[in-house]
């Protein structure tokens, strides 16, 4: 049976959004695009300062309501674990809701989250949150929580995302693994930071140059704290279906 709300909670910069992208050609979920960053960035009392505008509809309680199935079909969201703050953990216990989650390697992950925002805290590397969040998740379900890896994914999509949709109770659909390039209206609020996303038409492989140089302090000091936690996460990722 699938859950009436299937979340995927990301760090920035994974492969998150062409995942969403996926799960909107499939047409038989609802896709709410990070719902949570509206309280983390926009609301009256969110925990960033980043932005000065507040948005409607920023509240938790109005994010909850945001998230109800309607009725024919449930509902997806992908968000950062680290934008409903004090909130996750209840987000987590929801007993209508699977939670699963995509990671990436830190070095990459994190150079790209820099040339966007190269103040970025600790908090927005989103690393110590999503820990925290498959540790809820854990303990929630006694279990191993579905953890992909964004790599692999990009390196063979149609294996990870079968096991994905084999451990949240989904149909594997094939077809949805290609799309036309375009941004979706789901994808309106963050649509600065969805280039690639909106002239894709499906997975890009890996990239295949070479690591990047850390060479600014804060990159390389927040590249550090995160290998560890990632490195720990990889080794109880879900392996590819073949």
């Amino acid at each position: 049976m699938v859950a009436s709300t299937i979340a995927l909670w990301a760090t920035p910069r994974t492969a998150s959004t062409a995942f969403e992208r996926m799960m909107i050609e499939r047409g038989d979920v609802r896709v709410v695009n990070e719902p949570w960053s509206r309280f983390y960035y926009y609301s009256a009392d969110g925990p960033s300062d980043r932005f000065d505008e507040v948005l409607p509809g920023a509240d938790p309680a109005s994010i909850r309501a945001g998230l109800v199935p309607d009725g024919e079909r449930p509902t997806f969201f992908k968000d950062m674990a680290y934008h409903p703050a004090g909130h996750l953990e209840a987000e987590l216990r929801r007993p209508d809701a699977v939670h699963t989650f995509i990671i990436r390697e830190p070095a990459r992950a994190l150079a790209s989250l820099a040339r966007r925002w190269p103040d970025f805290t600790w908090d927005e590397a989103g690393y110590a949150a999503q820990a925290r969040a498959v540790e809820v998740v854990a303990d929630q379900t006694g279990s191993t929580p579905t953890i992909i890896d964004s790599d692999e994914l990009r390196a063979d999509p149609g294996g990870v995302v079968r096991a994905w949709c084999g451990a949240v109770g989904l149909e594997h659909r094939p077809e949805a693994l290609t799309w036309e390039p375009g941004l979706p209206p789901e994808l309106d609020l963050w649509a600065d930071w969805y280039d690639g996303a909106a002239a894709s038409t499906g997975f890009l492989p890996p990239s295949a140059s070479p690591e990047p140089v850390l060479d600014d302090p804060w990159l390389a000091e927040a590249v550090a704290r995160a290998r560890p936690i990632y490195d720990a996460l990889f080794a109880r990722r879900l392996a590819p279906s073949p």
